[in-house]
């Protein structure tokens, strides 16, 4: 099956059995020309092989992208992609990927015509012809071939991740003539397990309802600008042209009507429209794309194409894929201090996310504390200074710094340390690298603090007995430890120094329910046994 019709909408799907003879042999028989064929745990050289494997692809990929062209192959990835977002927001969303697509298969799918859509930005059309039904054939194939790389391309990238972030993680083999890259210690078993039943962490995890209308309200302030009206201008100036989806406009129109409809500067009118646009100026390298997928200069966050055809700029754009480039950058971008380069120029706008930047801890704080209340258990929130016997509060920043919360397990006589973390959701090991690092960084920190409280726990139990009007609170037996409160799943949290939680089960973790118990997976026949960290790491 290579291309599927399901309602009115075309996708194209994963053909690996056509391809893999092609390239993985390719690519194969290259590292045992350089390597030779043998098993390899050395950590260079796994991670040197692991690179060439990466540059291989990214040299394959661009070859064919760099043979392209006809802007009616752009067009047709274009028209492939805008089926694809009418897919998620279909009312069959579920029984389309149920009974037609594999689910993972389709978001490889959308963000590889992303990549190739991108691509597009850096050429020069010169030429228009008439496409035939064998154009289309051709189209298919080479979308597939691109579809193959693409994928490998990101698991290539995931590879080099894991190696890298747990210091060896996988061992190159071979069978016959084929590279395998396999993980350690049988890693791979546990790895899937984990992910595979992550789903419920990322379902119940905190959103931000307002952030798609504060972000709106920010731009009509900061711009001087009616949303609307400069929205809705890209798509009646299009539907003034035709209703074809694959009419494009000049882009220079955009600022010069938007500035005199709202009466702003013309460069703060182009401005806005750049923050938006993705051109040749801006757009990312194919390597660059899939070493930074957070980047805002990316399709996912600017859903403006600018394309140079015949000598002249033509942007693409659908409201659908509006849609949901304005949704990305309110709900995975702003929270996190992250927005155009183009729209950070504007002073106003930086001191927007600046502001969303300190406001999105509460969101998750506040959901953590409702947890904390209907479990009934003490706690104070946000703590800088702690409550004394006298009229004046004895001042911790300059000792641990600030303690987001100190919760009180009576029944398990645990104080509880915890730091919550409004992480950003991730989905790649790229991503998860990223805050595989960070929260390294924050264990030393909640160390500080665990240690501390246990050095000082008479402190803690007066700023308790004055907070909760309990004189016979006795906290002399209890045991302190950390805890880290997350928004989302991330790899870390399968390979800690402390507890963490997500929203998902922050009521087990604070009822003292295991959630990092043994697990055993039948595999074939042959049972497997991970206890936590289940990664390895070693414990202090």
């Amino acid at each position: 099956m290579a291309t599927v019709k399901i309602k009115e909408y075309t996708v194209l799907t994963y053909e690996s059995d056509k391809f893999q003879p092609i390239y993985w042999k390719k690519m194969s028989a290259s590292i045992f020309e350089k390597y030779g064929k043998q098993k390899i745990d050395d950590f260079d050289l796994v991670n040197n092989i692991l690179n060439d494997c990466f540059e291989f692809l990214i040299h394959e990929f661009t070859e064919i992208i760099n043979q392209i062209d006809d802007i009616s192959f752009f067009k047709y990835c274009f028209h492939l992609h805008e089926d694809s977002l009418k897919i998620l927001i279909d009312p069959d969303k579920n029984l389309i990927f149920k009974d037609y697509i594999n689910e993972a298969d389709f978001s490889r799918y959308r963000r590889i015509l992303k990549l190739i859509l991108e691509q597009g930005c850096e050429k020069e059309f010169t030429t228009s012809k008439k496409t035939s039904p064998e154009d289309f054939i051709e189209f298919d194939d080479i979308i597939q071939r691109l579809f193959y790389l693409g994928t490998w391309l990101y698991v290539i990238a995931d590879h080099i991740a894991y190696h890298r972030m747990l210091e060896g993680a996988k061992i190159i083999n071979f069978d016959d003539d084929d590279l395998l890259i396999e993980w350690k210690n049988d890693y791979g078993k546990i790895y899937t397990h984990l992910f595979t039943n992550s789903y419920d962490d990322y379902e119940k995890a905190a959103f931000d309802e307002k952030c798609t209308e504060e972000l709106i309200n920010s731009l009509n302030q900061n711009y001087g600008i009616d949303y609307d009206f400069a929205c809705g201008m890209i798509f009646e100036i299009q539907k003034h042209h035709s209703n074809s989806p694959f009419q494009t406009i000049e882009p220079y129109v955009l600022p010069i009507n938007l500035s005199k409809h709202s009466k702003i500067d013309l460069d703060l009118a182009k401005q806005f429209y750049d923050g938006l646009s993705l051109k040749k100026e801006n757009k990312l390298s194919i390597k660059e794309c899939i070493l930074k997928p957070y980047s805002t200069d990316r399709y996912l966050f600017k859903p403006l194409l600018i394309y140079n055809i015949k000598g002249v700029e033509r942007m693409f754009v659908s409201k659908n894929k509006f849609a949901e480039s304005i949704f990305v950058i309110a709900s995975n971008a702003i929270n996190w201090n992250t927005l155009s380069k183009e729209w950070l120029k504007n002073e106003k706008m930086q001191n927007f996310i600046n502001m969303k930047g300190n406001q999105h801890d509460k969101i998750l704080e506040d959901q953590i504390q409702e947890h904390i209340k209907n479990n009934n258990l003490k706690f104070s929130r946000n703590i800088t200074s702690l409550k004394t016997t006298t009229k004046n509060n004895y001042n911790i920043i300059d000792k641990c710094g600030e303690i987001d919360f100190i919760i009180i397990d009576d029944q398990n006589k645990r104080i509880i340390v915890a730091d919550s973390k409004y992480n950003k959701a991730r989905y790649e090991g790229i991503g998860y690298r990223s805050d595989y690092t960070n929260f390294i960084k924050y264990e030393s920190q909640i160390g500080k603090k665990i240690i501390w409280i246990k050095d000082n726990i008479d402190k803690i139990e007066i700023h308790f007995k004055k907070l909760y009007n309990d004189d016979n609170l006795k906290l002399n037996e209890f045991t302190v430890t950390g805890a880290f409160f997350i928004n989302t799943p991330t790899f870390y949290m399968y390979n800690s120094k402390y507890s963490v939680a997500t929203l998902n089960k922050i009521d087990n973790y604070l009822k003292n329910i295991n959630i990092t118990p043994d697990i055993r997976i039948i595999f074939e026949d042959k049972k497997y046994d991970y206890s936590y960290p289940y990664f390895g790491r070693a414990q202090d």
